[in-house]
Order: structure tokens, then sequence, then C-alpha cells
């Protein structure tokens, strides 16, 4: 099917300052350390809040997100059921792996790093300005699956008030 430009930009483009951040995607959203934006661009994929649409919809075997990190900030343990891919845009990133975290790497501007399936890892932003992160996640929204976040950040999210509900998304305790 061929679209003309005005039903591409309606269904085919997402323009930046358009897509609006989520602000609790994550079961880990409360906890101090962990704040970021993100902008699902195509596929839902992994986020475990019910009112998550991207910019662009439709079937695709990928999904596509940027990821606002403030300094200090970042993502805690946890593992996906697929492929998942990162390249900081505009400065460094440090991705640390294992299930004590102690295992890490730095990763440059535009380096590129593969995460292996079931791999239980984080993120941080080192740098004094919020970083720009690109990320790809293989599969589609109903192969993707939930994340497996280690059972230390569960119990601090849950002494927030959040938790899961019984279908795995977001809610609060009481």
């Amino acid at each position: 099917m061929i679209m003309n430009a005005e039903q591409m930009e309606k269904k085919r483009i997402a323009r930046w300052g358009k897509v609006a951040p989520y602000g609790e995607s994550f079961i880990e959203s409360r906890l101090p350390g962990f704040n970021k934006n993100l902008y699902k661009i195509i596929n839902k994929g992994v986020l475990e809040n019910k009112g998550v649409a991207p910019a662009i919809e439709g079937e695709h075997r990928f999904g596509v997100s940027l990821i606002e990190i403030p300094p200090g900030q970042g993502a805690n343990l946890h593992s996906h059921e697929t492929e998942e891919v990162f390249f900081p845009l505009n400065g460094k990133m440090i991705v640390f792996w294992g299930d004590d975290a102690q295992h890490q790497v730095e990763l440059n501007q535009w380096d590129c790093f593969s995460v292996p399936i079931g791999l239980m890892r984080g993120f941080k932003n080192p740098n004094e300005h919020t970083l720009v992160v690109y990320s790809i996640v293989g599969g589609t929204d109903q192969e993707v699956g939930k994340i497996a976040w280690h059972p230390n950040v569960l119990k601090l999210a849950e002494e927030t008030g959040l938790i899961f509900d019984k279908d795995g998304f977001l809610a609060n305790k009481n």
C-alpha cells in the first residue's frame, strides 16, 4: 500500500516534541536513583504501565525507545526475554550486570551494547548532563513478555507502594 505524505505523517512519523514521556513506566519508578523519561516510539514492548501507547502504532517485530536519563540516574537490575540494544547518543553510559551488579563497562557516545537475553543488568548516567539513549528491543509486544526484576528491586518498590496488579501492570499497593 502506498501512502501519501499526509497519511505517512499521521501513521509512520514520530515528531520529536510531540511524543510525551511516560512517568511511572516501571516498578522501579519511585526508587531513588532510577528516575528517567521513556519515550516509546515503536511498540509498547516491555513497559509495565497499562496506559502507554507508542507514537508509531502498528505491527512491528521490534521496539524503539528514547530514554532521557538525568545525571546519576538510570535503571535498576532487571532482565528481558528478548534482545536489547543501547546506543548512548550524547555522552557516556555505565552498564552493569550480574546478580550483584559485579560487572560493569563504560560506553562512550555512539558505542553499541547488545545485551544477551536473560542477563540481569542495569545502567547509569555518569555525565553532568542529561543522557539520551536510543534503545531497540526485539520481538512484538506479545512476544516480549514482562521484565524480570531483581528480588531486591521488587521489595524496595513495594515499600514505596508500587506493586503489580493481577495482570502484571503497575498498581498502587493500597
